[in-house]
C-alpha cells in the first residue's frame, strides 16, 4: 500500500532544494536546457518515489542522487552524449532568478564548470560534490583509478585558471 503524500509539504521540499538540484544538472550536463529538463524530471521522479524515503532528513542527498543518476543515463543516451560533447559554446547561467539563488561564488564555479570538457567536468563533479572515492568515480566512468585522479587532478588545475585563482584559494 502506497502512502498518501503531503503535496504542500513536498511542494517546501521542492522550493528549498530546486536550485541545487538544477546546479547539480547544469554541472553535469552544461546546457541550461537540457539541466532544466532533467531538474524538473529529478523532481517528479522524487514525488512518485517519495514513500522509498525512510527518513525526511535525508531528502536532500536522496533528491541529489536522483539527479545524478538522471544525468548520467541522459548522458549515456548515444545521441544526447554526441551532443553534448559537440557543443562547445556553452549558454552560461544568466537567468536572473538562478542568480538571486545562488552567490556569487556559486555562479562563479557554475559558470567555470561550464567551461570544463565533460571528460573533467563529470570525474570532479563525482568526486567533489557526490563524495565518492577515485576508485567509485573510475568504475562509474570505466577508467582506471589512475586515470580517475588525473582527470580530477587536470580538472581542478583547469578550473584554478578560469577562476583565476593560481593557487586555489580565493
Amino acid at each position: 500500500m502506497k502512502c498518501k503524500v503531503d503535496q504542500s509539504a513536498y511542494t517546501a521540499l521542492v522550493k528549498e532544494y530546486s536550485a541545487c538540484v538544477f546546479g547539480v544538472c547544469f554541472g553535469m550536463l552544461g546546457n541550461r536546457h537540457d539541466a532544466e529538463d532533467l531538474a524538473q524530471q529529478t523532481l517528479l521522479k522524487g514525488f512518485s518515489d517519495i514513500h522509498r524515503l525512510k527518513r525526511v532528513e535525508c531528502f536532500g542527498p536522496w533528491i541529489i542522487r536522483i539527479a545524478k543518476n538522471l544525468c548520467l543515463d541522459f548522458m549515456r543516451d548515444e545521441k544526447r552524449k554526441r551532443k553534448v560533447l559537440d557543443n562547445k559554446t556553452r549558454e552560461l547561467v544568466t537567468d536572473d532568478a538562478v542568480c538571486r539563488d545562488n552567490d556569487s561564488s556559486l555562479f562563479k564555479l557554475q559558470s567555470a564548470l561550464t567551461q570544463l570538457d565533460k571528460e573533467y567536468r563529470l570525474p570532479l563533479m563525482l568526486y567533489y560534490f557526490d563524495g565518492q572515492s577515485a576508485k567509485s568515480v573510475a568504475e562509474e566512468l570505466n577508467i582506471s583509478v589512475a586515470a580517475a585522479f588525473t582527470r580530477i587532478s587536470r580538472a581542478r588545475k583547469k578550473l584554478r585558471t578560469i577562476i583565476g585563482t593560481p593557487g586555489g584559494a580565493s
